[in-house]
């Protein structure tokens, strides 16, 4: 592949995911209720991580298909494109809720017994 064709699909690739960023960031700042379907933005880095870039192919979905309503994904698709796209975002949105789910690790804590109590 030409250099400028790569830079270019680069520069578009980078572009996507800063207006899926814009559209996630947008809706859990506003808190619509759309972001509730994603289920809870977890604590621990990795898992955020993990979560964030899920929820990134959620916000294209939307932002692509122009779904304002409640459900994360909104109505049906319709055409074929749409159909692959939405079967990508749901599957998105399956590990975006299950990523919610998962334990947090715990770290161990040290109990130390009172001196001279003992239950």
């Amino acid at each position: 592949m030409a250099d400028d064709m790569r830079r270019a699909l680069t520069e578009r690739r980078e572009l996507v995911e800063a207006r899926a960023d814009a559209v996630l960031d947008r809706g859990i700042n506003e808190g619509e209720s759309w972001v509730v379907g994603l289920g809870a933005v977890p604590s621990d880095p990795k898992q955020l991580a993990a979560w964030r870039r899920s929820a990134r192919v959620v916000a294209a979905y939307r932002d692509r298909y122009q779904v304002g309503a409640d459900p994360a994904l909104g109505a049906a698709a319709e055409s074929t494109s749409q159909k692959r796209d939405r079967a990508a975002a749901e599957a998105a949105l399956k590990s975006t809720q299950s990523a919610a789910r998962r334990p947090r690790p715990e770290v161990p804590v040290r109990q130390r017994e009172a001196r001279g109590l003992r239950f």
